[in-house]
């Protein structure tokens, strides 16, 4: 128990872990594009063929647009969530690596399914390792509103808001199952997960403030 209490130590600067953060965002997103190569053309005068070889990249071009949209749907809500800390302790940093560990990891499973998309195992990793992604972002977010919230947020945050983020779990999950199914399907429906929490929920009682251009 020693051990663990060390966690709850510190009081480290947000700047820094932000700054680190966006960093690893920006470097999974960019590494996502690398396995869109266009195949050599044994005619570099065909039209067909070079149709043929645009095609043929459309399963790693549908990878890349999915994965690219997952990862801006965390940036957007990771910048959210630490936007309710305080400050940060030596736990919350802990996760939050281990959260963007499994964030850089995210252009394998891609490259996997876009090369694959009619293997079934390639298809399913892809939603197991978003799935796994998304329950240690359910752990920060939980971790943040129960030690660091800031004093004056207290009673603003959805008393629920953790056990609705298992929505995006149990989505992947039903994509992993779909993808013994039928390969599409797990397709579509790693394509609609994205849209739960698109942008960052709002507090309860928060109204929208128009604003004039």
């Amino acid at each position: 128990m020693r051990f663990f209490k060390r966690f709850n130590r510190g009081e480290l600067r947000l700047g820094r872990i932000e700054a680190f953060s966006d960093g690893v965002f920006a470097v999974a997103a960019t590494l996502l594009v690398l396995d869109l190569k266009i195949d050599h053309l044994n005619d570099v005068h065909s039209v067909r063929e070079a149709w043929q070889t645009l095609a043929g990249q459309f399963p790693k071009f549908i990878s890349w647009l999915i994965s690219f949209v997952i990862i801006g749907k965390f940036w957007l809500n990771h910048h959210h969530i630490l936007g309710l800390a305080r400050h940060a302790n030596y736990g919350m940093v802990w996760l939050n690596l281990i959260f963007l560990m499994f964030q850089s990891l995210v252009p394998f499973p891609t490259a996997f399914m876009g090369a694959y998309p009619e293997n079934p195992v390639a298809v399913s990793l892809f939603g197991v390792v978003m799935a796994f992604n998304t329950l240690i972002f359910i752990t920060l977010h939980a971790y943040i509103l129960r030690h660091l919230l800031k004093p004056e947020l207290a009673g603003t945050q959805d008393p629920h808001i953790i056990r609705k983020s298992f929505v995006g779990v149990a989505a992947y999950l039903t994509g992993v199952a779909a993808a013994w199914i039928h390969v599409d399907l797990a397709f579509v429906i790693y394509g609609l997960t994205p849209l739960f929490f698109i942008v960052p929920p709002p507090a309860p009682g928060a109204k929208t403030v128009a604003t004039e251009d």
